[in-house]
């Protein structure tokens, strides 16, 4: 089957090029290859795959590709996803996903394609207790969630309305090898290996849902494989930790004393304290045992200390 992949230059779509290759599709990618994405990410696979370096947003190169490619699906990981950066300016994450989504779904509407599109667990909002499950209402909190909340609901529309085929996912907050170095983790393991101090927003309190990115690539391929049309998935290993936690954990492989290498920080504006989807929903469709969180802490440790 000829898929589709957005973003694939990025950090969670190149580990889900590579899941698809494994299973047997042919692949093409698309990337703007914008400073979150590098071709680095695509090194074990670029022979492997039809890549063009194209923007969303210019629907008729969009198009032109799909029908050269009969393509059947789109998986679209295209995104501004850094949430600093959409406080600081919106107009890009505007742009990329919420009218890069329309490009993709015109092009859909038009070649009557299968869509799989990739959402975040941050259009729930913050949540005090339990676990978000996927019929609750959408409260995002900050722009980029915003736009990720607007794009999903040009999806269902965009579905009701044409009967385009269309699968949602919301996952939880990725970590791993080919994470940009704005991301916690990353940014937690280049400060211990230049030996300055990891920068903490606010009281270090915050607790995330983290989910390892290979984990997530199978995840997405189960719901590709096995969902069904019109649904929307939460997708998670159930890791909550406080982000001083990940940090300790990460010190402590490391050797490093955890106290001294602390640097408490202003807390960003608007900055959701908890996190915590259900996954009862996915784990129906018969999802892959996760990686031990240890194991992937550590892989990803690895990966940052090689390619330093």
């Amino acid at each position: 089957m000829q898929v589709m992949i957005t973003g694939c230059a990025g950090f969670i779509g190149s580990h889900t090029v590579e899941t698809f290759i494994k299973n047997g599709h042919k692949v093409v990618g698309i990337d703007s290859l914008t400073y979150a994405s590098n071709r680095k990410n695509m090194s074990t696979f670029i022979d492997k795959i039809d890549f063009y370096e194209k923007n969303i947003c210019n629907t008729s190169e969009i198009l032109r590709i799909v029908k050269k490619h009969n393509i059947e699906w789109i998986i679209n990981f295209a995104a501004e996803s850094h949430v600093d950066n959409s406080i600081k300016s919106c107009s890009e994450f505007i742009d990329s996903n919420i009218s890069g989504t329309d490009s993709l779904l015109r092009v859909c509407k038009e070649e009557s394609i299968n869509i799989l599109h990739i959402s975040t667990d941050e259009v729930y909002g913050s949540k005090k207790e339990g676990s978000s499950k996927e019929v609750d209402v959408l409260d995002p909190q900050n722009p980029y969630s915003a736009t990720k909340a607007a794009a999903e609901h040009l999806v269902r529309a965009y579905a009701n309305t044409f009967k385009i085929n269309a699968i949602i996912v919301r996952m939880s907050n990725n970590f791993g090898p080919r994470q940009h170095k704005e991301k916690l983790v990353p940014t937690i393991i280049k400060s211990l290996m230049s030996r300055k101090k990891i920068p903490v927003y606010g009281d270090g309190k915050n607790i995330r849902d983290w989910f390892y990115v290979k984990d997530c690539a199978n995840m997405v391929y189960t719901v590709f494989s096995k969902g069904f049309f019109g649904e929307t998935y939460n997708l998670t290993n159930k890791n909550e930790m406080t982000n001083l936690e990940i940090i300790d954990m990460i010190c402590t492989l490391c050797d490093k004393d955890t106290n001294k290498n602390l640097m408490f920080v202003k807390d960003r504006p608007g900055h959701d304290f908890r996190y915590a989807i259900s996954n009862n929903k996915v784990k129906k469709l018969g999802i892959e045992e996760s990686t031990d969180f240890k194991e992937a802490i550590s892989e990803t440790i690895d990966f940052y200390f090689r390619r330093k």
